[in-house]
């Protein structure tokens, strides 16, 4: 007997039947990468935090004892020396070298600030002295905005002379 013909041989079905088998994986693999790929990839968010924001520690409010100063009537303005202020004169800003004073609600250095007034600006004097802080704070109401009012430090105030024309 020949040795060769003992060997069994490979039908040629079973050889197509493994390569399209084999393409059968190879094609499903691809189908799964495809499903993969077209996936949505998850959007990258930044973390959003909440905060609540705390404001800064104050100066705690104590209360001292303020003078209150004579208010001159508008009889004893009249004899008052011209630059003098006192209630009902004119006044402009002066001396802020540009950085504008600080119209308080009430006299006092912590007092909240209502707005600035630039130099040059002029107000008209509706109340005080106040002694305060080391200062003398007077009442002003700008000309033109009756809204605008405040109080303000005497240090950075010139009295503005008001002369009649004569005819």
């Amino acid at each position: 007997m020949d040795q060769q013909q003992t060997r069994p041989k490979i039908h040629p079905l079973s050889i197509v039947a493994a390569i399209v088998f084999a393409l059968l994986l190879i094609g499903v693999a691809y189908l799964i990468f495809l499903a993969q790929a077209g996936r949505a990839q998850p959007v990258q968010t930044t973390p959003q935090y909440q905060v609540t924001l705390l404001p800064a520690p104050t100066e705690t409010a104590t209360l001292s004892p303020t003078s209150v100063l004579a208010t001159p009537t508008l009889a004893d303005v009249s004899i008052l020396p011209p630059d003098v202020v006192a209630v009902g004169r004119y006044i402009k800003v002066v001396g802020t070298q540009g950085l504008g004073l600080r119209m308080r609600a009430e006299a006092g250095t912590s007092s909240e600030v209502n707005f600035l007034a630039l130099d040059e600006e002029a107000f008209r004097i509706i109340g005080g002295p106040v002694a305060k802080d080391g200062y003398t704070w007077w009442q002003c109401e700008a000309l033109l905005d009756k809204t605008r009012t405040g109080w303000a430090a005497e240090n950075y105030m010139q009295v503005l002379e008001l002369s009649t024309p004569q005819p």
